[in-house]
């Protein structure tokens, strides 16, 4: 006999499932990615904007395609991250003289400059997400996130789980 709406007990209360931690990591991160995009907002740069500059300045001059590899990112949104970043005059596009089909993309004095200042507004939203944790439990809770992101099978350039 088919169960009614009306008999069916719920699995989970809404106070369990708002606490749990998918639902809590998805507000977290949908949280997070508004105010470091508002943060990022005044340097001009959405916050793959500002992952690109990171990855350009960690590795210096790369080839377009190895870039995209290093973000995880669409070529065709590649292009245009490049694009904007080169007219704020934060990157610079050259042919490879080894293979004039391939781009290179460096970082310019003005894009470490921007960099720098997206470090200062993306460490400040940190910090106020962290506010009230010590030292301790956040070093704790950077470790458990990247085992969960591990369990995703995401891909990043080279992090440091230390």
């Amino acid at each position: 006999m088919p169960v009614s709406r009306t008999d069916r007990r719920p699995t989970m209360t809404s106070e369990a499932r708002f606490s749990s931690p998918g639902f809590l990591l998805s507000h977290i991160g949908r949280v997070a990615q508004t105010w470091i995009t508002e943060a990022l907002e005044p340097l001009e740069l959405l916050p793959r904007e500002a992952a690109a500059l990171l990855v350009l300045r960690q590795h210096g001059e790369l080839a377009q395609q190895r870039l995209g590899e290093l973000l995880d990112m669409d070529p065709n949104y590649l292009v245009l991250v490049v694009k904007k970043l080169e007219s704020l005059g934060l990157v610079e596009r050259t042919r490879d003289p080894d293979d004039g089909r391939r781009r290179l993309i460096s970082i310019t004095d003005a894009g470490l400059d921007r960099r720098d200042a997206a470090d200062a507004a993306v460490n400040a939203v940190e910090e106020r997400l962290a506010d009230g944790i010590g030292a301790d439990d956040l070093r704790t809770l950077r470790r458990l996130l990247l085992q969960l992101d591990a369990n995703t099978g995401a891909r990043h350039p080279v992090i440091d789980p230390s």
